[in-house]
Order: structure tokens, then sequence, then C-alpha cells
């Protein structure tokens, strides 16, 4: 009987996603196939409203992070060592200090997942992508602006970027979740 309720619950969840996806009616990008993501996958999505770019995000206590729609490109000779991806997808993030106390840019963590497997960030500064490391702190009432990429493989995948605003721990935010 638990074997029935549970299908019976997927079946329900997935028919709220696809009824509630945040593409456009009748939009001819492709779904994915039956098991490219597990049920916890689409439960944690469904408790997270659908990312758009540009939409101020709450990060944690005072910050909010804005990103912008993801910019695909082929990364230069020079990005990242270790890092051999025919494309990449970049964003430009923006993450504003609303609180009292002053943050430290180095406790911000980023992290992407291409069709469910988590990739690497390309560091590939000739592009301007140089991600967070040497951007200043944010003083209260401030913010900083930093161009992040990550490495997708040459065909359209979902990507799904988190930012956790303390590596000491605490919860992610979703900051972007879309086809790229």
């Amino acid at each position: 009987m638990k074997t029935v309720g549970l299908v019976a619950a997927t079946c329900a969840l997935l028919v709220v996603l696809t009824g509630c996806g945040g593409g456009a009616a009748g939009s001819a990008e492709p779904t994915p196939a039956a098991g490219a993501t597990s049920v916890t996958d689409e439960l944690a999505r469904a408790d997270s409203p659908v990312t758009r770019s540009g939409e101020r995000r709450p990060l944690a206590e005072g910050l909010t992070i804005t990103v912008s729609a993801p910019k695909s490109f082929v990364p230069s000779a020079s990005a990242s060592a270790g890092v051999e991806a025919k494309r990449a997808v970049g964003f430009e993030m923006t993450v504003r200090n609303d609180g009292p106390a002053l943050y430290r840019s180095a406790s911000l963590s980023l992290t992407a997942m291409v069709n469910g497997e988590l990739t690497q960030q390309v560091i590939d500064s000739t592009q301007g992508y140089t991600g967070v490391v040497g951007a200043s702190d944010v003083p209260p009432g401030g913010s900083m602006r930093f161009s992040v990429a990550f490495a997708v493989p040459a065909e359209t995948v979902s990507v799904l970027v988190s930012a956790q605003p303390d590596t000491a721990g605490g919860p992610s935010v979703t900051v972007f979740d879309g086809s790229t």
C-alpha cells in the first residue's frame, strides 16, 4: 500500500510541477526525461519559487542577490587550469547588504548543477569571469558586483545555481534555475 501511495504522490507532484513551470505556455523547451531528477530534487524545487533573471532574492538576513540572465560563451585558452569546457554560462551577480554589519565576500559560496550533476566554476579573466575571489567586503548599505561562470556541455542543459552566504554552514538559496 505504501508503494501505491508513493506512486500517487509522485504523479501528483509531477502534475503540479509541469502545470506550474516557469516557461511560457506552448514553450518548445523539452521536458526532462522521466527519472532525470529524483523526487527529492523536485520537492526541493517545488518549495522554492521559480527564479527569474534580474529578480532580487533574499540571501540571508539583510542580504539580497540579483542574478542576470545566463550568457553562453566559449572559454578562452587562458581559462581555469583543469577546466576543459567547450562551453560555459556566465552570470553577472550583485550582492546588496541592507544589514547592520559588514558582509565578508569571502564567505559567499556558489555552486552549480548541470542536469543534476555538480559542475566546475570557470575562471576566465580574459572574458571578465573572475568569480567572487578578490571581491571587496560589503559595508552596510553597500553592494558588490562580480561575474561568475560554470562549465556546461555544448548541448542545451538544465542549470541550477545556488548561493550559500556563509561557508561555515547555513542554507543555500537557489539563484538561477533554468535551461541554457
